[in-house]
């Protein structure tokens, strides 16, 4: 019967696994017992912040093949910051502004030209005088005030389903659409400065200057575009092209007195905008020419443009979810 020697160990007992170790070479000593030869050096004060395979800290973020999120990447970011819709704090300023451009260019428009561009009563009137031949001159007046009011609703049409496909009060839908208005009265200046357009008011004895119908149709297709927005806003008693009913609206507001009452407050400043602009339509058409207005006007509305860019937006919840 072989019996144990002694001097020989019992059992051969192996250390624990050390858990990141980097293990060259095992080897069994004189004893009998099994030694580790590692390689691994003591950590540097670098390695203690230097993401590995096994993040520092517990965090598991580094597992990952991309650490940085994609929802904080710059197209993310400009995508959500586009997608966002807009708070409609503080845009009655805004279409107040419109206001005094639809006054401005209203001015112009029937100083020069004998024809409204924003006022479509005005055009609807002599659209209706034309079948008995009144006024007698101009001629052809109510063809001009036909053309005005056909665009002027054509571009309702437009801008309506433009803001209904695109999402109403989204910041990227709010920059497109007041960028096709500041362009339409890009192209009404750029026709005037370049004397495609005489911007003289015309003889009511000579024969109707058809080309004034381009600008005209420019003009009354901007002019569209801001009543639009000023429902989808929802700020109806800033209309930026008309005064009848927001006269009317005004004062039978059983609170027109009180010390509180926006309503009130932004009524009176859409009908101070736009006396304004057709009264500085008439100061510029004799200081420095029609050009120059029109220039005015589209700084005004290419302002607004920009504005949209950097507009505070709604809120982060209704933002994301709002596709």
């Amino acid at each position: 019967m072989l019996q144990q020697s002694p001097s020989s160990p019992r059992n051969i007992q192996l250390p624990a696994p050390v858990v990141g170790a980097d293990f060259e070479s095992r080897n069994l000593s004189q004893d009998g017992n099994l030694t580790f030869v590692s390689n691994m050096d003591a950590p540097t004060e670098e390695s203690k912040y230097t993401p590995g395979l096994w993040s520092s800290g517990g965090s598991t973020a580094v597992l990952s093949n991309n650490p940085i999120e994609e929802s904080t990447t710059m197209g993310s970011v400009l995508t959500r910051h586009f997608r966002a819709n807009i708070d409609t704090k503080h845009t009655d300023i805004v279409l107040i502004i419109c206001g005094f451009v639809g006054g401005l260019v209203d001015g112009l428009s029937f100083n020069a030209w004998g024809s409204f561009s924003s006022m479509q009563t005005g055009n609807t009137v002599f659209l209706a005088l034309g079948p008995s031949g009144q006024p007698a001159y101009p001629a052809y007046l109510w063809a001009k005030s036909l053309i005005a009011l056909s665009v002027f609703i054509a571009s309702n049409i437009f801008f309506i389903n433009f803001h209904r496909i695109l999402s109403p009060r989204r910041r990227s839908t709010m920059i497109f659409s007041f960028a096709i208005q500041s362009f339409a009265l890009l192209a009404t200046a750029i026709l005037i400065q370049l004397g495609v357009v005489s911007p003289k008011p015309e003889d009511p004895r000579a024969p109707i200057q058809w080309i004034q119908v381009l600008p005209i149709s420019l003009l009354s297709f901007q002019a569209g575009g801001q009543i639009c927005v000023s429902r989808i806003l929802a700020l109806d008693e800033i209309p930026t092209v008309v005064l009848t009913a927001l006269l009317c609206d005004l004062l039978v507001d059983p609170r027109l007195t009180a010390k509180y009452n926006p309503k009130r407050n932004r009524r009176i400043g859409a009908f101070l905008a736009l006396f304004l602009g057709a009264m500085t339509a008439g100061g510029l058409s004799k200081v420095t020419g029609m050009a120059s207005s029109i220039w005015f006007a589209m700084g005004l509305k290419l302002a607004i443009t920009l504005g949209w860019v950097v507009w505070k937006p709604e809120g982060r919840e209704k933002s994301n979810t709002d596709v």
